[in-house]
């Protein structure tokens, strides 16, 4: 089970939107119960990190991260989606 850390400013509004929308990725790529997404605050996101496969942030992340890093901002924006889905993916396969 892979643990996928997901950050915004307060942990709760576009985090969620965007947790929907990776959750959906990886199901529709065959992840389906293979994943585990955490929700938090950016300012916890560092601590969160231990033993992620990855940190998704709407938000600037923390330097010195434990974890990757994937900008979550295409998938509120639609800009540049297909290269931050591909990174997921690419993460996931590790």
């Amino acid at each position: 089970m892979k643990k996928i850390v997901l950050a915004c400013g307060s942990g709760i509004a576009t985090s969620t939107a965007v947790a929907q929308k990776v959750t959906d990725l990886l199901n529709s790529n065959g992840y389906t119960g293979q994943f585990n997404i955490v929700q938090c605050a950016i300012a916890e996101a560092k601590s969160q990190c231990d033993g992620a496969a990855m940190l998704i942030s709407t938000t600037v992340a923390p330097n010195d991260l434990p974890c990757p890093y994937v900008n979550g901002v295409p998938f509120l924006t639609g800009v540049g989606r297909p290269a931050a889905e591909q990174q997921i993916l690419d993460l996931m396969a590790q």
